[in-house]
């Protein structure tokens, strides 16, 4: 079945009963058949999502019981469920600590709905599940195989769990396997973006995750090699 014939499940973990309701309204707008579900603490959004399959998760730093990177963690446990992290604290330190734990995007509050809109299909997007077809699409370059359309992948017949973001940067390097992938390119696709300074730190930090769940040596890689000045590659 097609992703467009289900009904989108949305998790929101949000303290504030009016930014929830606000979520909650902005994306029954945007997608009409959407259920939302609306948690106010740490501890009921890991059980929710234990309990039900979600599309998205929305997912608030500061929350009463246990803070929201805190959360992200318990849910990085047993989902690869893409999350939309929201502060008021829009430090740096605060972005990159949520990225390194898995976070696909953060948002600082005050934020528009729009823009969280906006955010949400573009993370949606990076997902891509789409109809299954008789022959599945894959993606083969060196160990690593991906299968597009069942959103798995394998190093030397080894499952490896990753997040969306991750998927997408891993298939796009294996589907111009032998070729460089430019940061550009990279942050185009993926963020749907213009590059920046940042960006290109947020890449770098997503390779390195990459790397790591990959088995790939930090120190000289051999599944994706830097191209300095460039981008990256993966070797065929």
């Amino acid at each position: 079945m097609a992703r467009s014939e289900l009904i989108m499940k949305v998790l929101v973990i949000e303290d504030d009963p009016e930014v929830g309701e606000t979520i909650s309204m902005v994306f029954s707008m945007r997608w009409p058949d959407a259920q939302v579900t609306v948690k106010e603490t740490g501890k009921e959004g890991v059980a929710a999502n234990r309990c039900d399959t979600f599309d998205l998760a929305v997912l608030d730093v500061n929350l009463p019981d246990i803070d929201g990177f805190e959360v992200l963690g318990k849910i990085r446990e047993t989902s690869a469920i893409p999350v939309i992290m929201l502060t008021v604290r829009a430090t740096e330190t605060d972005r990159v600590r949520g990225l390194e734990m898995g976070a696909d995007d953060y948002l600082a509050k005050p934020f528009s709905p729009f823009e969280l809109l906006a955010r949400a299909s573009a993370v949606l997007r990076r997902v891509g599940a789409g109809a299954r077809t008789s022959e599945p699409r894959i993606l083969q370059a060196g160990q690593i195989r991906i299968d597009a359309d069942a959103a798995e992948v394998y190093v030397d017949d080894r499952p490896v769990n990753l997040t969306p973001t991750e998927f997408k940067i891993l298939a796009m390097l294996v589907e111009n396997a032998d070729k460089v992938v430019t940061r550009d390119a990279l942050i185009d696709e993926v963020w749907d973006m213009n590059a920046s300074s940042t960006d290109a730190y947020l890449v770098k930090l997503h390779i390195q995750h990459l790397r790591k769940k990959l088995g790939d040596s930090g120190v000289d890689p051999k599944v994706i090699i830097t191209v300095r000045g460039f981008g990256y590659k993966v070797p065929s």
